[in-house]
C-alpha cells in the first residue's frame, strides 16, 4: 500500500527550479552582462581616446619639426587661410589677414603669407612654402586634419633696430569625430622661428632699446638642459627615475652610471644641451608632466622618495674644483675633479651641445649670457647654497677650454652663485649672469656647461636639487652672438 503522503514527499525532495526562480536568475544574468559590456565599452573608449591623444602629440611634434627645417625666407603660408564660423574650427581665429594666437584670449597677429606685406624686408612676401591646410592624415584608426599658421611677432627688446621682427608658428591638429572617441577639442603647438640674420641688424646710435646702439645687436642663442646623453643628437623621452648619469667623459662613451673605475674608465657621456625646449607629453600639459628623479643613488636621509630632478653631493674640499690637467685617460684635458674626490660623478654634472656642423662658419660668442636654473632645497629645508659654474668649449679632438670670468679679479675659469637662504618653498628659478672671455666654436666643437656645489657655501648634510627637461621647469643656458648659428 502506498502512503497517502507519498506524492507530497516526492515533491519535497525535488531539487529543480521553479519558473519564478529561473526568471529571476535570467534577469540577474542580463543585468550583470549589461554591466560587464558597459565596462568593456568604457575601457575601449578610454583606450581609443588615449591612442588619439598620443597620435595628436606625435603629429604636432612632427609638424613643428618640419617647419623648423624650412629655410627661413620660405617660412610663409602659400595662401591666406579663410575664416570659419564654426567654433570648433581653428580657422575661426582667422580675421582678415590676422590670426588670434591665443586660444583663451585676444592676441591677433598679422599672418605671413604669399601676397602679404613683409614686415622684415618690406614689399610683398612671395617665397612661402608652408601649406595652411587643412591637410588630412590617418594614423591607424585615428583620422584628422592639420592646420598651419605663420604670424609676424615684434621683438620689443630692440624696437628701433633694423630687423626687429621674427616669425611665430602655430600647428593645430583637429581629429575627426567618431563614435568611440566622440568629438575632441583641437590641440595645438606654438613656437618661435627666429631670423638667423636678426643679430646682424644695425641699431641707430642713441637708441635705448638696443644692447649695442650704433652697431650690430647680438642674437641670444638658447640651449635647454636635457636628461639625454650627448651620444644622441636629439632629446630622448624620459621613462622613469634612474641613477645619476656619469657625465665626466666623452660623448662616445655613451650612458654610464655608478662609481668611477680606475683612471676614470667609467666616465660617461655628458648630457645634451638642445636648442628646442621640452614639449608636453600629454594633451594640453594637463595634468602636469611627471617629475622624475635623476639621481636615485643620492637620496636624502629623510623623505627618500620625495626628491626629484638632479640632487648633487657636496665635495669634501672647499673651492670650485673642476679643472683640466694631467689626468688619466680618458679624462686627460677634460674638466675634472681632483683625484681626492672619491665620487666625482655625484659631485659634478656636465652638458654639451650638438657639434657645430662641418663646413659651417665659426660661431663666436660675444661674452655675455645667463644660466637659468629651476632649483629648491631637499624637503623644504632652510639653509644656504653656493654653485660653481663653468662655461667651456670642447674641441672636435676632445679637449676642454673653459671661458674666463671677466667680472672677478684674476679672471678665474668659473662663475659662482650663492644665497644665504636657497629657494625652499617649491621649485624656483634662479639666474646666474655670465660675463666671459670670447669663445669660438669651430666645426666639430661643442659648447659645454658644468656645475658643482661649493662646500664652504653649502652644508654637506643638506641637499640641493635641480629640475630640467620639463616644460614647466625649463632650465636653460643663453649666450649672445653676432654669428649665424646652425639649426640642430
Amino acid at each position: 500500500m502506498v502512503p497517502k503522503d507519498s506524492g507530497r514527499s516526492i515533491a519535497a525532495d525535488d531539487g529543480g527550479f521553479t519558473v519564478v526562480e529561473v526568471l529571476v536568475a535570467a534577469v540577474l544574468l542580463a543585468i550583470t552582462a549589461i554591466a560587464v559590456f558597459g565596462l568593456v565599452d568604457a575601457a575601449s573608449r578610454n583606450n581609443y581616446r588615449s591612442q588619439q591623444s598620443q597620435v595628436v602629440n606625435d603629429r604636432l611634434q612632427q609638424e613643428m619639426e618640419k617647419l623648423k627645417q624650412v629655410p627661413y625666407d620660405q617660412l610663409a603660408l602659400t595662401s591666406l587661410p579663410t575664416h570659419s564660423s564654426a567654433s570648433n574650427d581653428p580657422n575661426s581665429r582667422v580675421s582678415g589677414t590676422t590670426f588670434n594666437v591665443s586660444q583663451s584670449g585676444t592676441n591677433y597677429e598679422g599672418l605671413v603669407y604669399n601676397g602679404g606685406n613683409s614686415q622684415e624686408a618690406g614689399g610683398t612676401v612671395s617665397s612661402g612654402a608652408v601649406a595652411p591646410g587643412p591637410t588630412s592624415f590617418q594614423d591607424g584608426d585615428v583620422k584628422g586634419s592639420v592646420y598651419r599658421y605663420v604670424t609676424w611677432e615684434h621683438d620689443d627688446a630692440c624696437g628701433n633696430c633694423g630687423q626687429d621682427w621674427y616669425k611665430h608658428a602655430v600647428v593645430v591638429v583637429a581629429l575627426d569625430p567618431t563614435a568611440s572617441g566622440s568629438t575632441r577639442a583641437y590641440q595645438e603647438l606654438q613656437g618661435n622661428l627666429s631670423n638667423p640674420n636678426a643679430g646682424l641688424s644695425k641699431c641707430p646710435a642713441g637708441s635705448s632699446g638696443c644692447t649695442n646702439p650704433g652697431g650690430p645687436d647680438p642674437t641670444p642663442w638658447t640651449f635647454w638642459l636635457t636628461d639625454t646623453p650627448c651620444s644622441f643628437s636629439a632629446r630622448q623621452a624620459i621613462t622613469g627615475d634612474h641613477l645619476s648619469h656619469d657625465t665626466l667623459g666623452q660623448c662616445s662613451a655613451g650612458l654610464t652610471t655608478g662609481p668611477p673605475g680606475a683612471g676614470g674608465a667609467n666616465a660617461g657621456a655628458p648630457d645634451l644641451m638642445f636648442t628646442q625646449a621640452a614639449a608636453c607629453t600629454n594633451s594640453g600639459c594637463s595634468p602636469q608632466d611627471p617629475l622624475y628623479d635623476y639621481a636615485t643613488d643620492v637620496e636624502p636621509q629623510q623623505g627618500a622618495g620625495l626628491d626629484r630632478g638632479l640632487q648633487m653631493v657636496t665635495p669634501t674640499v672647499n673651492g670650485c674644483l673642476l679643472n683640466t690637467g694631467a689626468l688619466p685617460s680618458p679624462l686627460n684635458n677634460l674638466l675634472e675633479l681632483p683625484v681626492t674626490e672619491t665620487n666625482p660623478q655625484l659631485e659634478a654634472h656636465k652638458w654639451l651641445s650638438p657639434p657645430i656642423p662641418n663646413g659651417f662658419n665659426d660661431v663666436v660668442l660675444d661674452g655675455t649670457g645667463e644660466l637659468d636654473l629651476w632649483t629648491q632645497t631637499i624637503n623644504g629645508g632652510v639653509y644656504g647654497g653656493k654653485l660653481c659654474v663653468w662655461l667651456y668649449a670642447r674641441s672636435a679632438g676632445g679637449t676642454d677650454a673653459p671661458a674666463s670670468n671677466l667680472d672677478v679679479t684674476g679672471n678665474p675659469t668659473y662663475f659662482t652663485y650663492s644665497r644665504s637662504t636657497w629657494p625652499n618653498n617649491g621649485w624656483s628659478e634662479i639666474q646666474v649672469p655670465l660675463h666671459f672671455s670670447q669663445v669660438t666654436l669651430s666645426a666639430g666643437a661643442r659648447l659645454g656647461l658644468a656645475f658643482t656645489l661649493e662646500k664652504q657655501g653649502t652644508p654637506s648634510s643638506s641637499g640641493l636639487q635641480f629640475m630640467y627637461d620639463h616644460p614647466s621647469f625649463d632650465s636653460r643656458l643663453e649666450v649672445d652672438t653676432h654669428s649665424l648659428v646652425p639649426v640642430f
